[in-house]
């Protein structure tokens, strides 16, 4: 009898967990496919690519996902985006494989959970209220004194349902709209988070994990605009910046506690925190990959990307890690690079041609236009990430050139980027596809 073929299998290989197919495929891994969910939301099931993989598999249960594995020899098991995480986790412990361990999953995926275990081992975290009753959760907004709160799912993704809250009615409004709802990583929301706003700089660190050790890969920080007429904050860009600083070895300090606190042990993980006036606050973390390019453009800015590195820990031994452990890896940066949203702020109607224009494309920095909204489509006024019109990619080695550019941006912005025909009497509801391309944890707004 033939010896089992060798496998790696990747649980929702969409967004980013694209760039990890195609690191494996660079070196001749034959992998498997797990869709996590039959409920999982169209924009992520259209990024599946079958070609890749050996074999597509819908997972219903898991001794049936088992036995349909049964026949490959598993090597690793590999998270490809959000909703695959819990999946993962169990497959990786069904099969003995290197993993953070599927008993404290909820740590690393329910938001309360999260920030429960946080104040748990004495870190700094969220104040927050779950329930599934409103009226609890304004008593609870009373007793906390401050507005505005932020209302969210405990185990959606992206955008999906997160409001930012300023008085009782937009509360109410939230809880109607979300509570019970069918969210886009296929759970249905239960009950609701109410948390604390967090006042500051939003960063995202991410970093791989192997053997209970950590290793940096990159630090980003967002430049957001806050619009008090819409009550709405608005993302201009992030950014990627220094390893080293003051600001950045407290941050990394704070997140290698939290990453320790929630049995971070191995593989990707991707975390926003608030810089707060009493210091660094989790807003959430991923055991998964930084969300759209965000690992390309890491490699493109420090010479690695964050894929490499997670290849290199579940199938290489760890030998580039431990390499960068045991030097107290900082990266440098040798192109700045930037995700630069694009911003309608004046302009309703049905677009009429295509945001990706050349004037955008040619550009220094320019490595990449990504349109949310295509021609016929209806164009929004921009109040939060998830009505961007779209997404410029930037990376030069002048950091003046990139902030030249995104000047350039606002300007074609004001005049010819957004052309319209008369609105539509009424706008659909958001399209988590577009939201997708965005690479940023709120709807409504961002906790900066």
């Amino acid at each position: 009898m033939a010896p089992a073929q060798k496998v790696v299998v990747i649980v929702d290989p969409y967004s980013s967990g694209r760039f990890l197919v195609a690191e494996l495929a660079s070196q001749h891994w034959p992998m498997v496919c797990i869709q996590s969910s039959q409920d999982l939301a169209e924009f992520w099931l259209t990024q599946h690519q079958p070609e890749s993989f050996v074999e597509t598999i819908r997972h219903e249960k898991l001794d049936v996902t088992l036995a349909a594995l049964a026949k490959y020899d598993i090597v690793s098991v590999l998270p490809g985006s959000e909703p695959g995480v819990i999946l993962a986790e169990d497959l990786q412990e069904a099969f003995n494989l290197p993993c953070n361990g599927a008993a404290t999953t909820d740590w690393r995926r329910n938001k309360y959970d999260m920030q429960e275990r946080l104040r748990e081992v004495g870190l700094r975290a969220v104040g927050q209220f779950y329930s599934n009753d409103i009226d609890q959760a304004l008593e609870w907004q009373k007793e906390w004194g401050k507005w505005p709160v932020i209302v969210k799912p405990s185990m959606s993704g992206g955008t999906d349902g997160v409001y930012w809250c300023n008085n009782e009615d937009s509360m109410r409004e939230a809880f109607k709209a979300e509570c019970g709802k069918l969210n886009c990583n296929g759970c249905v929301n239960e009950k609701l988070l109410v948390q604390e706003y967090l006042d500051g700089l939003e960063y995202i660190i991410d970093c791989v994990s192997f053997e209970g050790k950590h290793v940096l890969s990159g630090i980003w920080v967002y430049s957001k605009t806050k619009d008090p007429v819409t009550n709405s904050i608005i993302p201009e860009y992030a950014r990627l910046i220094e390893s080293t600083g003051k600001v950045q070895d407290t941050l990394l300090k704070y997140v290698f506690e939290c990453l320790d606190a929630l049995s971070f042990k191995f593989g990707p993980s991707h975390s926003e925190v608030i810089m707060c006036a009493d210091g660094p606050c989790l807003v959430e973390t991923g055991a998964r990959l930084h969300g759209l390019k965000g690992p390309k453009m890491t490699e493109l800015a420090t010479g690695i990307g964050t894929h490499e590195l997670v290849v290199d820990v579940a199938l290489n031994g760890g030998r580039l890690f431990n390499e960068l452990h045991a030097h107290n890896y900082r990266y440098v940066v040798k192109k700045w690079v930037f995700n630069s949203h694009l911003l309608n702020r004046h302009k309703e109607g049905i677009l009429s041609s295509s945001v990706d224009i050349p004037q955008l494309r040619q550009l220094p920095s320019t490595i990449d236009v990504v349109p949310c909204v295509q021609p016929g489509e209806d164009l929004r006024i921009t109040r939060d990430l998830a009505t961007a019109a779209g997404i410029v990619l930037q990376a030069h080695t002048s950091l003046q050139q990139c902030l030249d550019d995104i000047k350039a941006i606002r300007d074609l912005e004001e005049t010819v980027l957004f052309q319209v025909l008369p609105a539509r009497p009424s706008l659909p509801s958001i399209d988590m596809s577009k939201q997708e391309q965005m690479s940023s944890p709120m709807r409504v707004a961002s906790q900066s």
